[in-house]
C-alpha cells in the first residue's frame, strides 16, 4: 500500500531534480512521470484485486496512437515527428496523472 503513494512521489522528486540540474534541455523532468504513474496504477488495480489489464491496455492504446501519428506524418510529409512524439508524450503524462488520481479516489471511496 505504501508503494502506491511512494512511487509517484519518487517520480515527482526525480522530475524536479532533472528540471533543476538540466534547466535548458529539450527533455523536461515531467517526461519521466508516466513510468512512475502507470506503475502506481498497476499497483492500485492489484491492491483492489481488480484485473490489471488497465495499465497495459492504456499503453497499447498509446502505442496505436503513435502508429497513427507516424502514418500521418509520412503521408503528409510536413508534420514534424519530434513535435508529434512530444505532444503525444505530454498527453500520456497528463492522462497517467489523471488516471492515477482517479484510481486513488476509487481506493478512498
Amino acid at each position: 500500500m505504501l508503494l502506491i503513494f511512494l512511487i509517484p512521489l519518487i517520480g515527482l522528486l526525480l522530475a524536479a531534480l532533472l528540471n533543476r540540474f538540466f534547466p535548458k534541455t529539450h527533455f523536461r523532468g515531467y517526461n519521466i512521470l508516466p513510468f512512475f504513474f502507470i506503475t502506481a496504477c498497476s499497483l492500485i488495480t492489484s491492491y483492489q484485486k481488480k484485473p490489471s489489464f488497465l495499465p497495459y491496455g492504456f499503453l497499447i492504446y498509446f502505442i496505436l496512437v503513435i502508429i497513427v501519428a507516424i502514418n500521418n506524418a509520412i503521408k503528409y510529409k510536413n508534420i514534424s515527428l519530434g513535435k508529434i512524439f512530444g505532444e503525444l508524450w505530454d498527453y500520456l503524462t497528463a492522462c497517467s496523472m489523471l488516471w492515477y488520481l482517479g484510481l486513488i479516489l476509487m481506493v478512498i471511496l
